[in-house]
């Protein structure tokens, strides 16, 4: 598997539509009350480096097709889940919001359940159209040049 693979203007929308999905069904599930007020945008060069770096850590595995979409749901929730105890430090340092529980689900492929998988995939397509409007074919491919420079450097 190469990485470039990945990195066309078609592949880019799709996984930043699954990444952001994932990403905001999972803070969505983090977000209990209304008092916890987060934006649930993604920044997607931000989106794009988490990215990157899974299909760096598993491009090698003989199952890469199998998993890359589970691995992908895990990463996104991790994001989340960082993000949200940026944004609520003081209540996890206090044991308010206790966030290793959540980190060992995501890790045990337990967090999304049925609900929460059937949300990503009800909404699929609406992302999927909104990230046709936003990656352009300039952009992809600015991307993609993006990532021939930092793949130089490895």
């Amino acid at each position: 598997m190469h990485i470039k693979e990945h990195f066309t203007r078609k592949k880019i929308i799709d996984n930043l539509a699954r990444y952001e999905l994932f990403y905001q069904v999972a803070l969505g599930s983090l977000l209990k009350s209304d008092s916890n007020k987060m934006s649930n945008d993604i920044e997607f060069q931000l989106a794009l480096g988490s990215i990157y770096e899974l299909l760096k850590d598993i491009q090698d595995f003989e199952d890469f097709d199998e998993i890359y979409e589970t691995e992908l749901s895990k990463q996104s929730a991790m994001d989340a889940v960082q993000n949200f105890v940026n944004e609520n430090l003081e209540a996890v340092k206090n044991s308010e919001i206790k966030v290793e529980e959540i980190i060992n689900d995501i890790n045990d492929n337990k967090f999304f359940n049925q609900t929460m998988i059937d949300i990503c995939n009800d909404n699929l397509q609406s992302q999927l159209q909104k990230w046709e409007h936003i990656i352009t074919p300039q952009l992809a491919l600015a991307i993609m040049q993006s990532l021939e420079e930092l793949e130089k450097q490895q």
